[in-house]
């Protein structure tokens, strides 16, 4: 982060200074077991825990400054910024550190692979550039501002993934971040129990320009029937990617390579060039083709672009495919939705030719009224992809089983577990060496847990840290 004064800081968050105002921070933390010597520590009350009871282990970990609540029980001579919500301060805070950077900043939403799309376009911009990014997917009204703090004079480009569950929330988040170009991968039916329809997603997701200038350039999939009606409506330059023919920036004669990525031909107004994305699935072709057109939208060359994008490597929860005992396994068991779910059953066929193949599918949660036909169609899909057997796990889940034995899948072939752990002895044994797996749901199904037992960690690699910051 670069550095600032404690004075700075209170003037930041309109906050009282009871500290030194000459005291340095270098960087911000919201939690003791990860901070560093000199930084910020914000004391944040949560559902289960309230930061200003680690005030003192805060200090002897090394922090020299706290921001506080006023009213708040805080041990005698601590230095301290007191102001009325630590949530709000840090978003204040966030917002003064990036006024102080001038370079691209780049915002992602969308229902379905923004955390895969911000990693895209970051490698592929970092063939150029000193890239900033979200880390993992700190995207909320916490881990946003956290990851703002960390920009240093170092960065040359900055990308920036945006959560929501509902309106308002993303609003926040890019009147902070102030991006220059804006990218919204599509409109699914995420957290549509929340909203009620996909024209109130789409309202929600567009609340991404509110934090942009006019000079702007929106980015939108125009492959998604909701975003590409937006032609001609936002102020800001807008740019279509997709593989309609309609598309600003055109993807075509697609060639799958299996496992180890997909190849495709790019048009665009400028030029047309091939490129090789090394992950599978045709929606990783979409991520490429937004970080394709934001590396357009700064003025990179081909080569620059293709040398980015080879660069990329996927996280290890999202549809990372690795080799166990004879096993292929396809881990894709961080969240779960409709289009999701599918573009993993897709790659499931596509990689496991002349294998056995098993779909190990989680509930989608946060559906509402869609929850049903969502499951059933999904159901379709496996049994109409020829994938061997479904293991559905979950309260929801039982409509899996039900849309692929209506659509011929032989019910022996599938089974029914009301969790995670249930499912851990049936697949055990029956798992054979050459056998082809995925795990998708989601989050709250511990699908990736159950993947990790069955395989002794080999999968994720470690047990996952808590994610309180992230939705």
């Amino acid at each position: 982060m670069k550095e600032m004064y404690a004075a700075e800081v209170a003037r930041a968050v309109n906050g009282q200074l009871a500290a030194d105002g000459n005291i340095m921070i270098r960087s911000v933390s919201t939690d003791t077991r990860s901070l560093e010597p000199g930084c910020l520590f914000v004391a944040i009350r949560g559902e289960r825990f309230d930061g200003h009871n680690y005030i003192r282990e805060a200090l002897d970990k090394g922090a020299v400054l706290v921001m506080a609540e006023k009213g708040a029980s805080i041990p005698d001579g601590v230095p301290a910024v007191l102001v009325e919500k630590t949530v709000e301060a840090l978003g204040k805070l966030a917002e003064y550190h990036r006024s102080r950077f001038h370079i691209p900043v780049i915002a992602v939403t969308g229902s379905v692979g923004k955390t895969s799309t911000k990693e895209m376009i970051a490698a592929t911009l970092s063939a150029g550039l000193k890239v900033h990014k979200t880390k993992g997917n700190f995207n909320n009204e916490i881990g946003l501002p956290l990851s703002v703090l960390e920009l240093d004079d170092s960065c040359q480009a900055a990308v920036f993934e945006m959560g929501m569950r509902g309106f308002g929330e993303i609003d926040y988040l890019t009147r902070i971040v102030r991006p220059d170009i804006a990218v919204i991968t599509n409109i699914g039916i995420s957290h549509i129990e929340r909203l009620g329809s996909r024209q109130n997603i789409l309202k929600a997701k567009l609340e991404i320009i509110r934090g942009m200038q006019d000079d702007g350039v929106v980015l939108l999939n125009g492959d998604d029937e909701l975003l590409s009606g937006l032609k001609g409506l936002l102020k800001q330059k807008t740019l279509f990617y997709g593989m309609d023919e309609t598309c600003d920036i055109r993807a075509s004669d697609l060639l799958s390579k299996g496992e180890e990525g997909i190849s495709f031909s790019v048009q665009c107004p400028a030029w047309e060039h091939r490129f090789f994305v090394p992950a599978p699935g045709i929606h990783n072709v979409q991520n490429a083709l937004a970080a394709i057109s934001v590396a357009m939208t700064l003025e990179f060359d081909c080569g620059t672009i293709e040398k980015g994008l080879l660069s990329y490597t996927g996280d290890r929860m999202r549809m990372n495919i690795v080799d166990v005992d004879g096993i292929k396994v396809i881990n894709d068991a961080y969240n779960a939705a409709p289009a999701s779910v599918s573009s993993a059953l897709r790659v499931l066929s596509e990689i496991g030719v002349n294998r056995r193949k098993w779909a190990v599918l989680g509930d989608m949660l946060e559906l509402g009224e869609w929850a049903e036909d969502a499951h059933r169609e999904i159901g379709m899909q496996v049994a109409e992809s020829g994938i061997d057997y479904l293991v559905a796990i979950g309260d929801l889940a039982r409509w899996y089983v039900e849309g692929a034995s209506d659509h011929g899948m032989p019910l022996e072939n599938t089974r029914l577990f009301q969790n995670a752990e249930d499912a851990q002895n049936y697949l055990s044994q029956k798992l054979a060496r050459g056998d082809v797996i995925l795990f998708k749901g989601s989050r709250k199904m511990n699908l990736d847990l159950l993947a990790d037992r069955l395989f002794g960690g080999k999968v994720t690699g470690a047990s996952r840290n808590t994610e309180a910051q992230n939705k």
